[in-house]
């Protein structure tokens, strides 16, 4: 496994993602029955898991940074659509 030092600025960034993230899933996403606090902290561990997950596949270097930052939202929003998908009311229609 490749080591990385993590500093605080990675895992606030990632955290700021994933608020971000967790947000916008709360707004647009309203045919689910989750709350939007619930969402926002699913948002948040999704983020900081990619941001981690990404930064120790690729380690630190040149790019390593903005490779886990484009992981981390990746991953945070294909965890909340699947989040979304999962807990969408039965009677909501499918094209809204």
């Amino acid at each position: 496994m490749i080591t990385a030092a993590i500093g605080a600025t990675d895992w606030l960034v990632w955290a700021l993602i994933g608020v971000i993230g967790g947000y916008m899933a709360g707004r647009l996403l309203t045919s689910g029955g989750m709350a939007l606090v619930l969402r926002v902290i699913i948002g948040i561990a999704a983020a900081i898991g990619g941001g981690y997950a990404f930064l120790m596949w690729f380690g630190e270097n040149d790019y390593g940074q903005t490779i886990s930052l484009v992981g981390s939202v990746v991953v945070c929003g294909i965890v909340l659509w699947l989040i979304s998908l999962i807990f969408r009311s039965p009677d909501t229609p499918e094209d809204e």
